[in-house]
């Protein structure tokens, strides 16, 4: 045990001794050089094909042709109390807000918190600008006009 405790205490000292004399060079770092990398997978990779075995999905037309309304997707909650209280504070500052309720897939419902409409895109832009002051993500949804009026 006395023996281990002396050849111990030798290294210990024999490892300060020599490293006191010297500082390491704070600038060299071991390891590869980034010369030393191969870096052809930059000049392959726009090149290379990937083939999944799955044919893309058909896209159905997107109508382009009509009136547009624009409604901001502003939040949407599992309980309808909560996305009463966003509408309540929406409503205060001003904002045309409805909601809106579908179905989930787990059974009961998604309550949608609805901006809107707005007839043009810079009137819902103004408005995403409001609502993002909030701190509120939200999303401008184009549809076509409603002849009844918006959607709940």
């Amino acid at each position: 045990m006395l023996g281990g405790a002396v050849v111990l205490a030798i290294t210990y000292q024999s490892g300060t001794a020599s490293t006191s004399g010297t500082t390491p060079d704070a600038t060299t770092v071991p390891g590869l050089v980034a010369s030393d990398f191969d870096w052809e997978f930059i000049e392959r990779l726009p090149n290379t094909e990937v083939k999944t075995g799955v044919e893309p999905a058909d896209q159905p037309p997107v109508a382009d042709s009509g009136p547009k309304e624009y409604v901001l997707h502003a939040a949407q909650f599992l309980r309808e109390e909560d996305a009463q209280v966003m509408q309540a504070e929406l409503i205060l500052d001003g904002l045309p807000v409805s909601l809106s309720t579908s179905p989930r897939d787990l059974g009961g419902a998604w309550f949608r918190v609805l901006v809107g409409p707005y007839a043009s895109e810079p009137d819902a832009q103004q408005a995403l600008g409001q609502l993002r002051d909030r701190d509120i993500p939200a999303q401008i949804l184009a549809r076509p006009l409603s002849v009844a009026g918006p959607a709940t």
